[in-house]
């Protein structure tokens, strides 16, 4: 399996974000969209229990900050 290429949050908002992501590793998976930004960490966490994308995520609820998260996140998959 290849690579997935995403997204960086740089400038972006966390919907406007998330949406892409899941446009960008549609590839790996059927991914739920964020439908309330209040709950970024419970949505995240789809991404670490997906086994297609076998990386060592970032946990979400070890940041406060989600930006921070997607950074790293970012970090780790590409």
């Amino acid at each position: 399996m290849t690579t997935p290429q995403v997204t960086l949050p740089s400038y972006m908002s966390l919907s406007d974000w998330a949406d892409q992501l899941v446009l960008d590793l549609d590839p790996f998976g059927a991914f739920r969209r964020l439908d309330d930004e209040a709950n970024w960490q419970n949505w995240a966490m789809q991404f670490i229990n997906n086994a297609t994308l076998n990386e060592n995520f970032p946990v979400p609820y070890h940041f406060n900050d989600w930006r921070e998260w997607a950074e790293r996140f970012c970090q780790v998959i590409q």
